[in-house]
């Protein structure tokens, strides 16, 4: 969409729209900051987030159809990393966003 005159066909939206959702879940949001710094199993994400297994699976399952992340195998134990690396832009983007306006909600409610 960075050529803002040429329009997307309704089943492009829907594929960016999905892809939207997967990363709509504080839960996997914070799954994707652990996957970040590093691969990680399930266990390991498991302790990392306080969630259980089914759910962390779950998640993941999301996350790895809209290839943000991907997983490999190694032996009894599935690692999972970030699958698509333009998930870190979009991140810095929109956190920068949030915490600009943050600051400027926080500096609103200060000054009354």
């Amino acid at each position: 969409m960075k050529d803002k005159s040429k329009l997307l066909s309704r089943a492009a939206l829907e594929i960016v729209a999905s892809r939207f959702r997967a990363l709509s879940d504080a839960s996997r949001l914070q799954i994707v900051q652990y996957l970040f710094k590093q691969e990680h199993s399930v266990q390991e994400l498991c302790q990392l987030t306080g969630m259980n297994q089914a759910n962390v699976s779950k998640h993941l399952s999301v996350l790895a159809e809209q290839g943000i992340v991907r997983k490999r195998r190694q032996g009894l134990f599935v690692f999972y990393g970030i699958g698509d690396n333009s998930i870190y832009e979009l991140c810095d983007i929109v956190c920068g966003a949030v915490g600009k306006r943050y600051g400027q909600v926080m500096k609103e409610f200060s000054e009354r």
